[in-house]
């Protein structure tokens, strides 16, 4: 299956890298442990605020400074945060909050098959971000497809769809969310002006 968005003309097919995404060795942009949550970070949280109920399973893309999971922390739910960044981990691991769990694990990669389901929710605000290819890109909607259970939502915010590691092509628009669910069992659904989902629909 093959992705043909409007924008990506500049986009590798297949970058042939044996580990897909760029910026793991930027500390910079890839450890948010000790930094302040970022405002687009906070619009997700707020708009699956009244959705996350109490045994609820999570997936946190990014989990930086493990904010999704101290606003939940009384609600009885099971979160599996990833990281490809050892620091973000280490902090997470450090709270020790009942249900939480974090792992190195790269969400472009076909290794997330480690990665059980079924998840109620996947938290990805910067889906393509940090992609390097068509090939890795797609594989990433496979993951997400395989371990998000029926109904499950995929939720992102546009500034972080539409933010790139060194102002890079791959590029999200809310009109991109809406070819990819024609492609994949998905369909689109707008939270907010701002946030928005990916739905699983089979």
């Amino acid at each position: 299956m093959t992705l043909v968005l409007e924008q990506w003309q500049d986009v590798p097919q297949n970058c042939g890298r044996p580990i897909p995404g760029v910026g793991h060795q930027n500390p910079r942009v890839m450890d948010l442990s000790q930094r302040a949550t970022t405002a687009d970070q906070q619009r997700i949280e707020l708009a699956m605020d009244a959705l996350v109920l109490p045994g609820s399973r999570l997936l946190h893309i990014g989990v930086g400074n493990s904010s999704l999971a101290l606003r939940w922390r009384d609600r009885d739910l099971a979160i599996t945060g990833l990281t490809v960044n050892e620091r973000e981990m280490a902090h997470a691991n450090d709270l020790q909050l009942n249900g939480y769990r974090t792992f190195l694990a790269n969400k472009y990669s076909a290794d997330l098959d480690a990665i059980s389901g079924p998840f109620d929710f996947i938290v990805d605000n910067n889906p393509a971000s940090f992609g390097c290819c068509v090939v890795h890109f797609e594989q990433m909607l496979t993951n997400y497809a395989r371990i998000l259970g029926p109904q499950g939502l995929m939720v992102t915010d546009r500034k972080g769809m539409y933010w790139c590691y060194e102002n890079g092509p791959m590029r999200l628009r809310f009109e991109d969310l809406q070819t990819i669910a024609e492609a994949y069992p998905f369909c689109v659904q707008r939270l907010t002006d701002d946030v928005f989902a990916l739905q699983r629909t089979s």
